[in-house]
């Protein structure tokens, strides 16, 4: 398996909502992304905490990540920093598997009834 920092956040928000609603909008916003899958699922809450203002600059951290690390060769992120953000997106990747397995036993299920 690779490692979680190999696995991208926005796939894997992608992945809950093509499981769930058979759509996903083109766009690569991660905000965009968690708040539209969280919507869908609520175990999808508790994977970013947001009790203190550390914790809500991490994933802003991670947001960032995206476009200033691509484009800027001064943007920096600390080793406590990336293992916190990568534990969280192991986190994520174990609940979309959850989330979408469920979804599809569903539908494999609701298949078998209806033929």
């Amino acid at each position: 398996m690779l490692p979680s920092f190999f696995i991208r956040p926005p796939r894997l928000y992608h992945c809950v909502l093509l499981a769930v609603t058979f759509y996903t909008p083109h766009v690569h916003n991660l905000a965009f992304l968690r708040t539209q899958a969280e919507r869908l699922d609520a175990r999808l809450t508790y994977v970013w905490p947001s009790d203190n203002r550390k914790q809500r600059a991490m994933f802003e951290k991670l947001k960032e990540a995206y476009v200033k690390a691509r484009y800027s060769k001064h943007y920096r992120i600390s080793e406590e920093e990336l293992t916190w953000l990568g534990e969280r997106v192991e986190d994520l990747r174990r609940i979309v598997h959850e989330i979408c397995s469920e979804r599809i036993a569903q539908l494999e299920a609701t298949a078998r009834a209806a033929g």
